[in-house]
């Protein structure tokens, strides 16, 4: 005997049942979002929209650093009945930098916390090439200009300060314009793999000179390994040409 085939019509959801099942996901997702908000802990800073910028600590940026925070879109639920007067924090763990997020909360309100995105740009000034550096030239004071640019649109390792040209060449061609990086920069050697090298090994309250070869090349301030002519291996620290500390 055959069964017989449920009918098309009895396969359909009612339409009315379809329309309750998305209302009640919508409403979920809605519940699960506020609840999160409410739920990830912040810095403990709660700021007005004039104030975002204070969010940064100053000190974790360069000299002369000037922060801009910006909501991506204006959110018709802050200025609402529901959300008269909002202010804005950080949670724990996200960095400000970028495109990113931050929490809002309602003042005089009932209604429940929520995310707005927000773009964060931090102008300062960087060095920039003025003139073309050959590989393997001296990088001088005289071949850079400073700009300032949003780092948050840079690559990490541009440098702010002409200090870090001491001593430097560069590892590639730099062009007019090009952002200067530390690894565009190679620094010269203050003590070359066999060369002889003089050795200052100092211990408590004590410190006796020497001579060693080096056994690897090394910037200054780079730990070096010298061998010295006994034959023992010591590491210690260029501090200048031909010059390396022990410590002991």
């Amino acid at each position: 005997m055959t069964k017989s085939k449920p009918s098309e019509k009895s396969l359909k959801r009612p339409a009315s049942t379809a329309w309750v099942a998305v209302v009640f996901t919508a409403a979920c997702l809605f519940c699960t979002a506020s609840a999160l908000a409410n739920t990830v802990p912040t810095q403990g800073k709660w700021v007005t929209s004039d104030q975002l910028h204070t969010l940064i600590e100053p000190g974790s940026l360069p000299d002369g650093a000037r922060v801009e925070i910006n909501l991506v879109k204006q959110d018709p639920r802050i200025g609402a009945d529901t959300c008269p007067a909002a202010l804005f924090a950080n949670v724990v763990g996200n960095k400000l930098w970028g495109r990113t997020f931050l929490r809002v909360q309602c003042v005089g309100s009932e209604n429940p916390g929520f995310f707005v995105g927000v773009d964060v740009k931090v102008w300062a000034p960087v060095l920039v090439m003025k003139n073309t550096v050959a590989l393997g030239q001296a990088i001088l004071p005289s071949d850079v200009e400073f700009k300032t640019l949003d780092l948050a649109q840079l690559p990490t390792g541009w440098v702010a300060s002409t200090e870090h040209l001491n001593n430097k060449t560069a590892s590639r061609p730099l062009w007019p314009g090009a952002v200067l990086k530390q690894d565009f920069m190679k620094g010269q050697p203050m003590v070359r793999s066999g060369d002889q090298v003089k050795i200052m090994i100092k211990g408590s309250g004590f410190a006796i000179g020497g001579s060693a070869v080096a056994i690897e090349s090394a910037e200054q301030g780079e730990k070096v390994k010298v061998k010295t002519a006994q034959g023992k291996v010591l590491s210690g620290i260029a501090t200048e040409a031909s010059l390396v500390e022990v410590d002991l």
